[in-house]
C-alpha cells in the first residue's frame, strides 16, 4: 500500500484485534443448503440497484459481538477466531454502543448474513468511512418475543421511533470519532432484522420487499459473477461505480485519492473466505487493464509496506484471464491478518482513518 495510505489506514494489530476465482458459483446460488440459497436470493432482491459492495456470511453461526480475546502478541490465529472477524464485518451494524440489540438477539442461531453497501464518503476526521447501507440477518427461530422485548427497552433510549413503510422503526444516533452514526432497526418478518445506516436505503428496501421496484443489485450480466464463490463460508464483491469517483476516497476513478489504488478501467472484486478448509484468503481483482494487471495488483500490498507482515502473508499471483487476476493471502498468523484484514477493508469501501 503507497505511503499516504498506509498513514491513514495503519493500525496497531492490538487495537485491530480488540475490537470487534473460484468460479464454483453462479450468480446468486447461495451456500449448499438450498434453504439458504433462497434466503440470499431473496435479500439480493431487496437491495436497491445501485448498491456498490455486498458482504455475505453464509450459516449456520450464533449472533454475538464477534470478539476475540486480547492478545499482543503474533500468534496463530485459530479458524474460529478467522470465522468471528468474517461475521462481524458482515454484521457489523448490529453491535452499538448501546448494545440494546445485541442484548436480544445474542446467541441466537443466524442462517444467513448480508451487507449491503454504497455511497462511501470521507470522514469528519477519522474513523470509518460513512456510508449508505444495511445489515440483514436471517435467523432460524421466530423472533417475535425478541422483537417486544426489543422495542421496549429501546423505547427508553432510542432517538425516536418512526414508521416506515408500515413498519414501526427504532432511529439510534450515536458519536464515533467526530462523525455522528444513525442507524435504523426494523423487525420486518418474523425471523429477519435490518439495520440501515440510511433512511431512503432503508425504505427501498422495505418497498422491495413488498415485490415493488425495478432492476436488481448486482445483476448476472456483471463480470465478477464469473469469479463469486458463492458457497464459501465467507465471500462478496464490489462492482465499482463510476458515478461516485469525485466523492468516494476509495474509488479507483479519478487518480490517486487518500484511500485507492487508481484504475481508470478497473470493473470490480470478489472476495472468498473459508476458514473451515484452510486460513486463507483470496481477492479476484478485474479490469480493462489487460497487460498490466498484476502492476496494479501489486500496489495493494508492495514489499515497503510492513515489509514483516507484507512477507507473512505469503502472498501468490494468479493471471485467469486478460484483466483478471487472483491474488491470495496466508491469514495464520496475527500480524499478517491484522494487515490484510484493514487494507481489506478499504478495497471494499470500508476503509478506516486512524
Amino acid at each position: 500500500m503507497r505511503k499516504n495510505l498506509i498513514s491513514l489506514l495503519l493500525v496497531s494489530f492490538a487495537s485491530f484485534f480488540c475490537t470487534g476465482g473460484c468460479n464454483k458459483g453462479v450468480a446468486g446460488t447461495g451456500s449448499g443448503s438450498p434453504k439458504i440459497e433462497a434466503d440470499f436470493q431473496r435479500v439480493l432482491s431487496w437491495l436497491p440497484a445501485d448498491t456498490e459492495t455486498l458482504l455475505v456470511a453464509n450459516g449456520p453461526f450464533w449472533m454475538s459481538n464477534f470478539q476475540v480475546a486480547e492478545n499482543y502478541k503474533n500468534y496463530e490465529v485459530s479458524n474460529q477466531e478467522l470465522e468471528k472477524h468474517f461475521e462481524g464485518l458482515t454484521l457489523a451494524l448490529f453491535n452499538s454502543k448501546n448494545y440494546v440489540l445485541e442484548k436480544h438477539v445474542e446467541g441466537k442461531k443466524v442462517l444467513l448474513g448480508v451487507e449491503g453497501s454504497r455511497h462511501f464518503r470521507t470522514p469528519a476526521g477519522l474513523g470509518e468511512l460513512p456510508y449508505e447501507g444495511c445489515a440483514v440477518a436471517i435467523f432460524a427461530d421466530d423472533l417475535r418475543s425478541r422483537r417486544d422485548a426489543f422495542m421496549k427497552d429501546a423505547a427508553l433510549i432510542a432517538l425516536r421511533m418512526e414508521e416506515i413503510e408500515g413498519q414501526k422503526v427504532v432511529v439510534f444516533q450515536e458519536q464515533s470519532e467526530s462523525d455522528i452514526w444513525t442507524s435504523f432497526v426494523a423487525f420486518p418478518q418474523n425471523n429477519v432484522v435490518l439495520v440501515a445506516t440510511n433512511r431512503d436505503f432503508l425504505q427501498e428496501m422495505l418497498v422491495r420487499m413488498r415485490g415493488v421496484g425495478s432492476g436488481r443489485a448486482f445483476p448476472e450480466t456483471l463480470p465478477e459473477w464469473q469469479y463469486a464463490n458463492t458457497r464459501a463460508q465467507f465471500w462478496g464483491l464490489r462492482h465499482f461505480d463510476r458515478r461516485q469517483a469525485s466523492v468516494d476516497p476509495t474509488s479507483p476513478f479519478g487518480g490517486e485519492k487518500s484511500a485507492n489504488f487508481p484504475d481508470e478501467q478497473a470493473i470490480g472484486l470478489t472476495y472468498q473466505v473459508d476458514p473451515n478448509r484452510e486460513k486463507k484468503a483470496s481477492l479476484t481483482y478485474l479490469s480493462g487493464q489487460k497487460k498490466a494487471i498484476r502492476t496494479i495488483e501489486e500496489k495493494r500490498f508492495p514489499s515497503s509496506s510492513e515489509p514483516a507482515d507484507t512477507a507473512g502473508l505469503n502472498i501468490q499471483y494468479r493471471e485467469l484471464g486478460p484483466g483478471v487476476i487472483q491474488t491470495t493471502y496466508d491469514l495464520g498468523h496475527s500480524g499478517p491478518f491484522g494487515w490484510f484484514f484493514f487494507v481489506f477493508m478499504g478495497s471494499i469501501g470500508h476503509a478506516i482513518y486512524v
